[in-house]
Order: C-alpha cells, then structure tokens, then sequence
C-alpha cells in the first residue's frame, strides 16, 4: 500500500474526526487558561565546573552538567532550607516544578529559572537557590579532597610534635637513646610519605574545578504561555485523532479516491456522473463503448454496495440515451396515438393519413420501462415512404433492482462509487459479477458521497 493511500484513507474517511479532535482541546485549553495570569520568572547563571575537560564531550558532557545542576536545584533538602531561610510559604514540590535549567551552548555555564506569581520571589529564589546549588556542587567536587587533607594536617601536626622529643633523647650525651633515633627515623619516614600525598591532594583540588554565581538573578519578560499550550493541546489531539483513525481503518478499511476503486477491479473509471452536461455526455460515450465491446444489451447500475439513489440511475441512463432520436420508416395503414403503434414496445410509428399523401408523424424512442426519452415531430413525404433507415440498438439502463433475473438478455454491471469507498463493498461487487457472470463493464464516479 503507498504512502499517499494511507494519508488519503486518514483524511477523506475522518476528516470531521481529526477536526474537531484537533479543534476542541486547543479551544478547551485556550479557555481555561484565558484568565489565569502568567507567572513572573527570574533567571541566573551558574558556573557548574571551572574545569575546561568537562565541556570538552560537547553535548553529552553539557547534559551531564545540566543534569547536575537540575539534581540539586530541585531536591526536597536544599529546596526545605532555601524557603525557610528565605521565609516563603511555598510548597517544595510546586517549586520544584518551578524550576528550569538549560545549557548554553557547548560550555559548562548554564541558566537557573524560576517561576512564581510574585516578581520579587521568584527573584530571591532565583539567588538563594542559585547560591545553594554553587555550594552543593562544591563540595559534591572538593569536599572528600579536603576532608583527606584535613586528616593529612592533623596527622603531620601529631607527628612533629613526637618528633622534637625523639630527637632530643637520640641526640642526648653521652648515652643517646637508640629506641629514640629508631622512632625518629620512622615518624620522618612517614611524614614525607603524608607531605607528599597532600601535595598530590592538592593537584586534585586544584583540578576539581569550582562552581560559582556567574550572573545574580534577572527579571526575564513576561511571555503569555496561552498560545503555545493550546498549540500543544490540539497538536497532541491530532495525534489522537490520527491513532483513533487508524486503528477504526484497520477494523474496517476503504479505498479513497474513485480511480483507485477502479484500479482495484480492473476496470476503466468511464467518468463522472454529477460534474456538468460535458462530463455527462462523455460519461454516455464511454459506457456505450464498453456496452459494444462486451456486446451487451442492458447495463445494471449498482452500488459499492446497496441501492443508489433514482436520481443517479438516471443520470447514468440519460447520457447514455443521449438525445434518444429514432427516425422508423413509416408504414401505410399504421395509426398508433402517439406513434405507440408497436404495441408498446419502445419502436416509435409515424401516423398516417392516407396512401400517396403526405405523412405527418411523431418518432419516439423509449428508454425502456415505458420512459420517452425524446419526441420529434417530423413530416414524411411521400417518395420517404418505403425507405428503410436503420435504428441503431437502444441499450437499456436499469438499477440492479429492476433486472429480471430469469432474462435472456445479456446484462453488463456498471459500479457508481464515491470519493471514499468500503472495501467490503468492493468485495459484494465481485460476488454480483461471479454470481452472476455478467461483465463489469467499469466504474462512475460521483463528487459526494452517495446516499441511497
């Protein structure tokens, strides 16, 4: 199945659907939101990292900072403390939901927002909680490090102060204490070993990098979030709309546009019946060349499926008729009334007023079912008299309801469909012609939808 097939399916079928499912919820959503009054939003920048490998990665390694960032602005602790110390009533998870951070750019500097219905705590919030996460993160980066090192300077404090003593007693004359210089020897040792970690601690710290408040919290413009929400709302809706029609074709599929109908059954699209005398006219051409081809008499009309509607059988039946003009060669002797002298069989006679005058006569040709189609009004002379003209076959038009099963007459099927038709009803037409084995002639297309 194409592309262009299913999106034609979709639309043709449920058009109405995926209007009004687009429609109402950008309308509801327009609606209660019409009155509320959008929030104010303060905005500051942090430097989440000094080091300049973090913003090395690109993309990825901005999401991780931002990431970060997000984790500690919005975690229920630092959010507790910043609104007692700030001394807001404001509930941490709203606030929570208040907040904002995006990157900028490929660097490790980023934009903390925060939304609230007063300008002036959204900005405060905007610096407590800015300020906060700075001092998380630090010591998120350096607090292990200089917990190391804390424990570094304690232990070399302990050891110089055994130090001055051990060397006193290994240095005393004229009997040094050789327990001492041994003890010396060691804590030396070891305090080279504990000066020369807190040196490499110190490279770490230094390479950790620091966080810090680039810009302190700024006003940002007021923007009206109406607009975009609807926009979202009926975007969304559409998408519904789309996945309710799919899955309504799926259970129940058609075939959209009268040329793929006609594709499907492998016949020609003959034309249109409901577009102007022109397309009419071509229509009756059509269906006579294939009413000739297939040497049939009579042509049934029917649906995709179910009855048509009168008005289209006769659509159908008068361009084929055409203007419907017989001129019968006319017989001494013959007095019908209204030229209906064979006995009501469609073949028009002229009056006749005497032998070797002049004739004055009515032809008629029916469309069967005892419809005229035509009268003309026509004077016969009397050298006319006794020259056959040949009458070309009249090939009658029925709906599929007025066909005499238990006829001889050849019979050729003709289907009239829609913009949009049920392959179920595709599948009826096929049983008609295999149950019948009459011949499908082809396919008439109407503009609109058609209702029997």
């Amino acid at each position: 199945m194409e592309i262009d097939e299913v999106a034609a399916r979709v639309v043709r079928s449920y058009w109405a659907l995926l209007l009004v499912m687009t429609v109402l919820p950008l309308v509801l959503v327009g609606l209660a939101m019409s009155g509320r009054e959008p929030p104010y939003t303060a905005g500051t920048r942090l430097q989440a990292s000094s080091r300049a490998t973090d913003a090395a990665p690109g993309d990825a390694g901005v999401s991780i900072v931002v990431s970060q960032v997000k984790a500690f602005a919005t975690s229920e602790n630092l959010l507790g403390g910043v609104l007692r110390q700030q001394h807001l009533d404001r509930s941490t998870v709203k606030t929570a939901k208040a907040i904002g951070v995006t990157g900028l750019g490929t660097s490790t500097v980023v934009e903390l927002s925060v939304k609230d219905r007063d300008p002036d705590v959204a900005r405060r919030l905007a610096d407590a909680i800015g300020a906060a996460v700075v001092t998380e993160i630090n010591e998120s980066n350096q607090g292990s490090i200089r917990q190391q090192m804390d424990d570094i300077d304690k232990r070399v404090r302990t050891l110089e102060k055994r130090l001055g003593p051990l060397s006193r007693r290994a240095g005393a004359q004229p009997n040094p204490d050789i327990g001492a210089a041994n003890e010396r020897e060691r804590v030396q040792a070891e305090l080279t070993d504990l000066r020369s970690n807190r040196s490499d601690l110190q490279t770490q710290l230094s390479s950790a990098g620091t966080a810090s408040v680039v810009q302190p919290a700024v006003q940002a413009p007021r923007t009206n979030p109406v607009v975009m929400t609807a926009a979202i709302a009926g975007l969304v809706g559409l998408v519904g709309g789309i996945l309710i029609a799919v899955v309504t074709e799926t259970a129940r599929p058609t075939i959209p546009g009268q040329r793929r109908v006609a594709r499907r059954l492998g016949v020609p699209l003959l034309g249109w019946v409901d577009r102007g005398p022109e397309q009419l006219a071509d229509l009756g051409r059509r269906v006579q060349l294939a009413v000739k081809k297939e040497g049939v008499g009579r042509v049934a009309v029917v649906g995709a499926p179910g009855p048509l509607p009168p008005g289209v059988v006769s659509s159908i039946a008068s361009a084929v008729y055409g203007d419907g003009t017989k001129v019968v060669t006319a017989r001494p002797g013959d007095d019908a009334p209204d030229g209906d002298g064979d006995g009501g069989k469609g073949g028009p006679s002229p009056n006749s007023s005497g032998a070797g005058g002049r004739k004055s006569g009515t032809a008629v040709a029916r469309a069967g079912g005892g419809t005229a189609v035509m009268t003309k009004k026509s004077e016969i002379s009397p050298s006319e008299i006794g020259q056959a003209v040949p009458a070309h076959r009249l090939c009658h038009v029925h709906a599929f309801e007025e066909i005499d099963p238990g006829s001889d007459d050849a019979v050729g099927v003709v289907v009239v469909v829609g913009p949009v038709t049920r392959a179920a009803g595709l599948e009826t037409v096929r049983d008609l012609v295999a149950a019948s084995g009459w011949p499908l002639l082809g396919v008439v297309a109407a503009s609109r939808k058609i209702k029997g």
